[in-house]
This record gives C-alpha cells, sequence and structure tokens, in this order.
C-alpha cells in the first residue's frame, strides 16, 4: 500500500516537472512547427474535425469539460474486441465484467449493474433502458470495427442531454457508409471463444452509399470467486447480429442515414452466490432497432438536424421475461453566430411501453406499462473577449409523466491564451428515479440474509450539485497534457432501508455526501516509434448511510480510491506494433478494493496491405478480480483482411 501512495506523489511531481521544465521546450517548438487553426489553408482546416459536446464540429479548445476521444486507431490499439473493452483505457471510468454476457460501467465514483447515472448512446441514439435504466449489453453487440470514435464526456451535462446524463455520457459513432465501402472479414480465434464478422459496402448512386454487415459469436464463458471459492459462471454464450447503414449526401447541406441491426443471444446461465438477477437456467434475448436522421448544414457553424428511431428488446432478469419498445424523436438546431452569442436549441420526445411475463423470484408490480417523456433546451455560447474568454450557459427541461417538470443547469467558463485553456463549470442537476425502482419485487442479501424488495412510491428526484475547473494544453503534436478537478455534492439518492424484523429492503431518497476528485492524464510520443499515456484518477467519497455491502442501486463505493494507467504504444519496426496496457485500482485506507495489475498486450503484423493479423492478450500477469467475476488469463488471434 505504502509503495502505491509513493507512486501516486512520484506521478504528480512527474507532472509538475514535465509541465514546469520540459514542456516549454515543446512549446516552443509547438510554436514553430504546429500551425494555428488561423493559419490553416482550407484544406487543413477540413482536417480538423473533433466532435463536441454540442454535437459540432469545432477545434479542441471551444470545450469547457473534461473529456476523452478515443479514434479508431485508439480502439484498436486497445485490442478491445468489444466497446465495453474498450473504455477501459479511460480515465475516470470504472468498468466491471459482472458475468460472462453482463457489464457495469460507471464514471466518477458509480458503478454497478443498474448504474444509472450516465447516458450511452449510438449515433446519438440512446441504449440505456428507459424502465431499467442500465444498458442491456447483450442486446446491443456493436462489431467493434464499425467503430470510428468514442467519446466519453465526464461530469454532469444534464443541459444537453437531460437527467440521465447525470455523471457523465458515453457517445459511440459509427463509420458512414461511404467510409466502409468494399469486403471485409474479421475472425477473432482464442481460449474464450470464437467469433467472426463480415462487412460489405458500396455505392447506390453518385451521392448514396450502403453497407451491410453479419457476425456470430460463441462464448465458453468463465468461473467466479466468491469468498475464495470458486463457482461455476454463466456458460456457452451464442450470439449473431446482422445490420445495414445506408448514407445520402446532396451538394454537402444534406445528409440522409437510415440504419438499424439485430442481435440475438442463448446463454446457460449460472447463478453463483453474490450474483444478481442470475438464474441456472437457460436464457434467450433479443434487440434491435431502425433510425432515420437528417442533417441540413445553413452555415458554416450552423445547421439543424432531425432524428428519430425505433428499439426493440426482450431481456430476462432470474425469470422475469420483459419486452421492451421505444420510439424517440428529437430535433436540433444550431444558429449563426449574432454579436456576441451562439445559440443552441432542441426539442425532444420519447414514448415506451414494456410488458412482462412475471416470475416466481422477480416480479413488477405492472405487467404492462407505458411512459411519455419530452424535453427542451436552449445553450448560449458567449464570446466576452475575442478568441480567449467564452460564457456558456445552459438549460434543459425535462417533462416525465406522473412527476415534476426537471430543469437542469450549466455555466462553462473558458478561457484560452496561446497554448493554455483553462476552465471552470457549476451544474445543477436532478434525476428521476427509474420504473424499476418503483415496480420491481425481487430479493437482496444483506449481510448474509435474503430481504425482500418492499417498494412504497413516493420517491423524490435525485440531485446533484457540481463544481469542476480544468486545465489542458497541447504543447505540440507530441505532448499534450489535462488535468480536472470536480466537487460533486449529492442528495436524495436511493438506497435501501433494511427491516430486520420483516425482513423487507424499503427504497428510499436518503442516501447523500460527496465526492470529488481529480483525473489527470499526459499523451506523450517520447521517441519517434514510442508513444506512452500515463494517467491517475483519484476520487474521495464520504456518504452517510450508504454500506459497502449493501446491494442498494448501484451505490458509490464511498472510499477513498485511485486508479493508475499506462499505455505503451510501440512501432517495433515497419509493419509490427506492440501495444500494451496496465491498470491498478486500490483504495486509500484499510478497507481493500485491489483488482490486482492487469496487463494486456496486443502484437500486431500487416502482413499485406489488405491483411493484418493480431495477437491479443488479457490479464497476462495475474487473474484480475471485478467484484464477483475474476477474469482469467486469455489469449486470441484477430485476423483482419480487407478484399
Amino acid at each position: 500500500m505504502i509503495f502505491f501512495r509513493k507512486a501516486i506523489f512520484a506521478f504528480f511531481f512527474l507532472s509538475l516537472f514535465i509541465t514546469g521544465g520540459i514542456l516549454p521546450f515543446y512549446a516552443n517548438a509547438a510554436e514553430l512547427d504546429s500551425p494555428s487553426l488561423e493559419q490553416l489553408d482550407l484544406e487543413g482546416l477540413l482536417d480538423v474535425e473533433i466532435i463536441s459536446p454540442t454535437s459540432r464540429k469545432q477545434s479542441l479548445e471551444n470545450i469547457a469539460g473534461s473529456y476523452t476521444i478515443l479514434t479508431e486507431e485508439d480502439i484498436k490499439a486497445s485490442g478491445a474486441t468489444s466497446v465495453p473493452e474498450a473504455l477501459r483505457v479511460v480515465p475516470g471510468v470504472l468498468v466491471t465484467r459482472m458475468d460472462t454476457n453482463k457489464w457495469a460501467i460507471g464514471i466518477r465514483g458509480f458503478n454497478g449493474m443498474f448504474n444509472s447515472k450516465q447516458l450511452v448512446l449510438i449515433d446519438n441514439r440512446p441504449i440505456t433502458s428507459p424502465f431499467y435504466s442500465e444498458v442491456i449489453w447483450s442486446n446491443n453487440d456493436l462489431p467493434i470495427e464499425l467503430v470510428k470514435r468514442i467519446e466519453v464526456i465526464r461530469g454532469p451535462w444534464t443541459s444537453l442531454w437531460g437527467s440521465e446524463s447525470l455523471n457523465g455520457v458515453i457517445k459511440i459513432i459509427t463509420k458512414s457508409a461511404k467510409e466502409m465501402k468494399g469486403t471485409q472479414s474479421v475472425t477473432v480465434v482464442g481460449t474464450d471463444g470464437v467469433n467472426q464478422m463480415v462487412r460489405q459496402g458500396g455505392e447506390l448512386s453518385d451521392d448514396g452509399d450502403f453497407m451491410v454487415y453479419a457476425k456470430g459469436g460463441y462464448d465458453s464463458g468463465t468461473s467466479y470467486k466468491v469468498n475464495g471459492e470458486t463457482h461455476e459462471g454463466s456458460r456457452d454464450l451464442v450470439k449473431g447480429s446482422a445490420g445495414f447503414r445506408s448514407d445520402w449526401q446532396n451538394a454537402f447541406t444534406d445528409q440522409l442515414t437510415i440504419q438499424g441491426d439485430i442481435a440475438s443471444s442463448t446463454i446457460t446461465e449460472k447463478s453463483p452466490p453474490g450474483t444478481p438477477f442470475s438464474a441456472d437456467r437457460e436464457k434467450k434475448e433479443y434487440g434491435g432497432y431502425a433510425q432515420f436522421t437528417w442533417d441540413r448544414a445553413t452555415g458554416i457553424n450552423s445547421g439543424m438536424q432531425f432524428r428519430t428511431s425505433y428499439t426493440r428488446s426482450a431481456a430476462t432478469f432470474d425469470d422475469l421475461e420483459g419486452i421492451s419498445n421505444t420510439v424517440d424523436a428529437e430535433f436540433l438546431y444550431s444558429a449563426e453566430q449574432i454579436g456576441m452569442h451562439l445559440m443552441t436549441f432542441g426539442v425532444g420526445g420519447r414514448y415506451f411501453w414494456d410488458s412482462f411475463e412475471q416470475g416466481k423470484h422477480v416480479t413488477v408490480h405492472n405487467d404492462q406499462f407505458s411512459r411519455m417523456d419530452a424535453s427542451a433546451f436552449a445553450q448560449d455560447k458567449m464570446t466576452l473577449i475575442e478568441d480567449s474568454l467564452f460564457l456558456t450557459l445552459g438549460l434543459k427541461l425535462d417533462y416525465t409523466e406522473d412527476s415534476e417538470l426537471s430543469p437542469q443547469a450549466t455555466a462553462r467558463l473558458l478561457y484560452t491564451a496561446d497554448e493554455h485553456e483553462y476552465w471552470l463549470a457549476a451544474s445543477r442537476a436532478t434525476k428521476t428515479p427509474s420504473n424499476w425502482v418503483n415496480e420491481g419485487r425481487y430479493e437482496v442479501r444483506y449481510n448474509g440474509e435474503r430481504y425482500r424488495i418492499d417498494a412504497t412510491g413516493g420517491l423524490d428526484s435525485e440531485e446533484l450539485t457540481s463544481l469542476e475547473a480544468g486545465y489542458r494544453r497541447i504543447f505540440s503534436d507530441n505532448l499534450k497534457f489535462d488535468i480536472s478537478l470536480y466537487f460533486n455534492s449529492y442528495d436524495k439518492l436511493l438506497t435501501l432501508s433494511y427491516d430486520e424484523d420483516t425482513r423487507t429492503a424499503t427504497p428510499t431518497s436518503s442516501l447523500c455526501g460527496l465526492i470529488y476528485g481529480t483525473e489527470a492524464a499526459i499523451d506523450w510520443k517520447a521517441l519517434p516509434r514510442l508513444t506512452i499515456r500515463p494517467s491517475i484518477s483519484f476520487s474521495n467519497q464520504d456518504f452517510t448511510g450508504s454500506s459497502s455491502n449493501s446491494p442498494g442501486f448501484s451505490p458509490p463505493i464511498n472510499s477513498p480510491i485511485y486508479d493508475i494507467r499506462l499505455q505503451a504504444l510501440i512501432d517495433l519496426a515497419d509493419h509490427w506494433e506492440l501495444d500494451l496496457f496496465t491498470s491498478y485500482l486500490n483504495s486509500m485506507d484499510d478497507r481493500d478494493l485491489a483488482t490486482g495489475f492487469g496487463v494486456d498486450a496486443r502484437l500486431a503484423w500487416q502482413a499485406l496491405p489488405s491483411l493484418s493479423l493480431e495477437l491479443i492478450g488479457s490479464s497476462l500477469l495475474t487473474p484480475i478480480s471485478e467484484g464477483n467475476f475474476t477474469t482469467e488469463p486469455s489469449g486470441s488471434l484477430r485476423v483482419i483482411w480487407d478484399f
């Protein structure tokens, strides 16, 4: 423990040393070698494309918030074969594998299967379940090869995306049909199973393109370790999916996109101790969606977008089977700048209806359920000092049936000077409890005893007051530094109140507390063939009424924790790459939350311009403990063939 605490201090001293000593040298080099945006010609400007939390194409320094962008190259270098695996390298994001086909993903201190504190989007379509307020990843098995970029925005952005983005937003952007022309085959064979994806793309006309894909796979599954004892986990996961995308563009002003997919899976589910909502039986799930998007550019910084989608999925929790249907639509408008003001407006609505087949162990109050949500937002980015000082004010109003109108407000200040960027943000956010909280009837284990959930309703909205600050500097193409600090005050969070006499657990809005911390990351091309990316996240969590062994509703860890990560990207030789990633998470008190050192590696060989082979190893040194799930060392071969 003492060693790792010293490592934290050493990391920060190293950061200060780089910032104060070495980095000015690179800063001078940047002034000579890196042209500013104003110096770029038209062709150069077209190459500058960073998608910000406002969904506009703008340069990096226009964002007053904490974020990480994983490019297609970053995702490939991580060796990830799924979206959750790719998120492991992002500072401030906790990724836990709960079972062979279950993942828990959290931002800034919260994690768990029913973690409802962040929003996940694929091409701007929410995949967070409206009823359960969590992502059923088995029904969203998007091939990682179709992903162009993943944007992780940490902190509350409820003024843009509403109450579901309480702690952040994960945006998954797929490639356009034009970017996926030709045929591609991706084969993954490893110790855990096999996966095969085939993709075909081409032209429909001079202005239109299409893409179709199919994917199938088998995962043998793995085991659990609970209190030192090994238990068999879910086995024999068989999954398949197919999808399409078609884009049509007219004179660079209008773009129409139609896309969709279907996915299904079967698994022999096991229910070891401590595994929530699993049963000893075969389980089948499916999901699918169709989406239409219209984008129109009305100026350099202005435009409008209309998007609508229909999503249907079937999910099973223990012996409760449910079918969910969701129809949503939204319209966004970005106006041309008028004086100091740059305005963005949006309205949206969502209607979902669910039906359930009750189980013996897990039930819901109503067999049929439906709800209508609506929202509207406005945001004004004001230029206080030209090219230097910007103030962004945003407000979103969320309306849900049978609840009060929820205002979500934020103020963000950005100051830029030469290559420096400083930003401050203050946000006020609320979140209405999910229907699962009010409807679900099931048992939980607490202190070795079983308690039956007794939902009485009348829960308050969860509240968050957040203060954030950050500093960024792009010293050169070879060196970037980013640090952010945050202070979050939570009130009326959901938790469980236990009655030992009746053995019932009642949901209450009684949990309150603080989470404050920092995230720091460096992206340094130390040598022509070596890039290193160290990062550290530290958070202190102090909640009253929270217990570490209470299942709750994805409660905070309630402990000071730190998370150290290091990624090294090495060009061994022409056509050869070696990528390494290691991480360590633990507490700074007497509580042992250690996951162990996770070491992943990827060795890639570009054998031909159209053929690449990759050896991918996970948890190579020791098994990694992720809650009840233990990730054993594994290896796989990925073959990507374009023809």
